[in-house]
């Protein structure tokens, strides 16, 4: 699905003034999108934005245990970085951090939801911006980063994304939310950097 790079969504609640809670944003995309670059970039360029990526964590371990294959500790990693999201999210804003950028796939609705909800519970408000790739684009991201994940695997996640895509591409185009999501944006990858930059 062709995508137009200039819809930006705009919440009808936040329309009318700043909006000062605290913001979480979630970055999501099927493996291989470009999520970790992306992190990086801004880690590097916005010291006043906490963010989480399981990639850290990958890194630390691959440096100390460099004779076992990712696959046998990625559970740990993933166990990891669901835990220390749902820590950060329930602590919420530390002093210079009020914006918390996490890398998810996001191809999980329920699990999207659930994480939108707790933060709603806990006064953040809620963006999703969704990285959109063809397949192939991200199976070669895959390659590039030199770590892959199952055929199986992946196919589950592209196809709950394609089942996700249209009501998600109507909620950016159209300004509506998403469940407890109070912003959607789907943007290509090119694109990507550039529109988070705008919500930070």
């Amino acid at each position: 699905m062709t995508l137009d790079p200039t819809l930006a969504a705009v919440s009808p609640a936040h329309a009318a003034g700043v909006d000062t809670r605290p913001h979480l944003l979630l970055l999501g995309g099927v493996p291989g999108a470009g999520k970790s670059t992306l992190i990086r970039q801004v880690a590097d360029r916005h010291p006043d934005v906490r963010t989480l990526d399981p990639e850290t964590v990958t890194r630390w371990l691959a440096t100390r245990l460099p004779e076992v294959p990712y696959r046998l500790y990625r559970p740990l990693v993933h166990l990891w970085h669901t835990i220390a999201t749902l820590v950060l999210v329930l602590v919420g804003p530390t002093v210079g951090h009020r914006t918390l950028l996490v890398h998810d796939p996001a191809t999980r609705p329920g699990r999207r939801e659930l994480l939108g909800r707790i933060a709603h519970a806990r006064g953040w408000r809620t963006s999703l911006v969704m990285i959109d790739v063809p397949r192939v684009a991200a199976i070669d991201g895959q390659h590039e980063r030199g770590r892959l994940v199952s055929s199986g695997s992946f196919d589950r996640h592209w196809h709950r994304w394609l089942d996700d895509q249209p009501r998600l591409l109507t909620a950016a185009t159209f300004g509506d939310a998403d469940g407890s999501w109070d912003r959607v944006h789907v943007v290509d990858r090119a694109r990507a950097g550039e529109r988070l930059a705008t919500l930070l």
